[in-house]
C-alpha cells in the first residue's frame, strides 16, 4: 500500500495520491464521491489526522460555503477512526470451562490433604 516514507530527518514525505485527491476535492467540493475516495486513501494509507487537519483549516477558514462540508467530513474522519479502533481492539478473554477449574481445585484440595496428613501423622 502507499504509506507515507520517513525521510532523512524524521519529516513526513508528502503523499502524492493525497495531494492529487485533495485538489480534487477543493475543485468539486460538492461531490461526495471524490471526498470518499480521499477518506478511502486516507483511511488506507493511515493519513486520518493529515486529512482532519485539512478539512480542519476549511472550517475554520470561515468560507460560509465550504464550512459545512467540511464539518460534515470530520464528522465521518471520526467515525472511520472510531471503526478503525474497533477492528483493532483485542478479543476479549475467554472463560475455562468449568470442568477444567474444578479438576485444578480438586487436585489443589487432595494435595493439601496429603500435606496436612504428613505433617499431622509423620511424627
Amino acid at each position: 500500500m502507499n504509506e507515507p516514507t520517513i525521510a532523512s530527518d524524521d519529516e513526513l514525505v508528502a503523499d502524492p495520491i493525497m495531494d492529487a485527491l485533495w485538489t480534487r476535492a477543493l475543485e468539486a467540493w460538492d461531490d461526495d464521491k471524490v471526498h470518499l475516495a480521499l477518506l478511502d486513501h486516507a483511511m488506507r494509507a493511515q493519513a486520518l489526522p493529515e486529512l482532519a487537519g485539512r478539512y480542519r483549516v476549511i472550517q475554520d477558514s470561515g468560507d460560509e460555503a465550504k464550512a459545512p462540508m467540511a464539518k460534515k467530513r470530520l464528522d465521518a474522519i471520526v467515525v472511520a477512526a472510531t471503526h478503525m479502533l474497533f477492528a483493532m481492539k483485542t478479543p476479549g478473554r475467554e472463560k475455562l470451562p468449568r470442568s477444567i477449574t474444578y479438576s485444578a481445585v480438586g487436585i489443589c484440595v487432595f494435595m493439601v490433604s496429603l500435606v496436612a496428613y504428613a505433617i499431622l501423622h509423620g511424627r
